[in-house]
């Protein structure tokens, strides 16, 4: 079993680098309470990722709304591995009860 995790763990360390395997890629966040981090996406027939994610950020993050979602959108980044990074939209207060679409991890 260790052959295969250290084989799967390859494999997320390359899409954590921007490399697009098996129509799989991390795109790095910039902005609101996920800054810096990486989500791993699976891209469309044309090789783009989804153009806009939620994510649910924890409480207290944003001010007024602890529940909200966040908003990132795909943005062409040719300096980036991916050619992509999502770029932070806002806070979505519309909806901030109902759970979001079940997402790839966040790194």
């Amino acid at each position: 079993m260790g052959a295969e995790n250290s084989e799967h763990m390859k494999l997320i360390h390359r899409w954590l680098a921007g490399e697009v395997v098996n129509n799989t890629v991390g795109i790095k966040v910039t902005g609101g309470p996920f800054n810096g981090r990486t989500k791993i996406v699976q891209l469309d027939q044309d090789g783009l990722p989804p153009a806009r994610l939620r994510a649910r950020g924890g409480r207290g993050q944003t001010p007024g709304n602890p529940a909200a979602w966040h908003i990132y959108e795909a943005i062409p980044a040719p300096d980036t591995a991916a050619g992509w990074t999502y770029g932070y939209a806002g806070a979505d207060t519309t909806d901030a009860s109902t759970e979001g679409p079940s997402g790839a991890h966040t790194a």
